[in-house]
């Protein structure tokens, strides 16, 4: 009787951390606590093409532990007369996305001193890839060629100047087709960023980390609808 009691809860906890692993969504962001061999390894924090965030990459760093308690974090720590101007920002590195899937954003955020606004950005094919690079045309980088956004999803702020942890997230759909110079394409790839800012001239930090990107997978005949942050 003790044998055949004792082989159903052995084979039940070799099953429970596989049933997690299904449950859990897969984060299609490479590195998204910054807990990889090379912190930053899939960020952006240098935007050579843009103007008022070309200069931005020494105010990302990784957060001390003791400032963001305890965990892996990122920190962007502006000096005086940047957030009350442009702010920081940190970005992903964009990867493939599904034309007209559903996603949910989620980000952890600690805004400190700052607000912030957080965005999941779409892209295709520029065709016109000898046109200025700027925010919303990107140059070839990565095996990738050259890009220009064509959706955005803006994600409800966290609170601002907060001294404790929050997430915000949403789910949102890519559209199918976009049109991009008079003629409809695909989106083909997603990125996420955050950008922090303040009404001062003074210094200022904000910290984030556990960026999640995840597809939704909706049941046969059911529209996957928002969910509360």
């Amino acid at each position: 009787m003790t044998v055949k009691r004792t082989i159903p809860f052995f084979l039940a906890a070799l099953l429970a951390p596989a049933a997690l692993d299904a449950a859990e969504p897969k984060n299609l962001l490479p590195n998204g606590n910054f807990s990889g061999k090379e912190p930053l390894a899939g960020w952006l924090t240098s935007f050579p093409d843009e103007a008022f965030y070309k200069d931005n990459g020494p105010y990302v760093k990784i957060a001390p532990a003791s400032e963001a308690g305890g965990r892996r974090a990122v920190v962007l720590d502006l000096p005086p007369g940047i957030a009350g101007n442009q702010g920081g920002k940190i970005e992903s590195v964009p990867v493939p996305v599904v034309p007209g899937a559903t996603y949910r954003i989620e980000v952890d955020c600690m805004t400190w001193d700052l607000s912030a606004k957080i965005h999941a950005e779409a892209w295709s094919t520029d065709p016109n890839p000898d046109q200025k690079r700027t925010i919303f045309r990107r140059a070839p980088m990565g095996g990738r060629p050259a890009l220009i956004m064509c959706y955005r999803a803006q994600v409800p702020s966290p609170p601002g100047n907060a001294k404790s942890w929050s997430t915000a997230g949403r789910e949102f759909t890519v559209p199918k087709k976009v049109t991009v110079a008079g003629k409809e394409q695909a989106p083909e790839f997603i990125s996420v960023k955050v950008v922090n800012y303040g009404a001062t001239m003074g210094a200022g930090k904000s910290y984030f980390t556990n960026f999640r990107l995840s597809r939704v997978e909706s049941k046969s005949g059911e529209q996957p609808g928002p969910r509360q942050p």
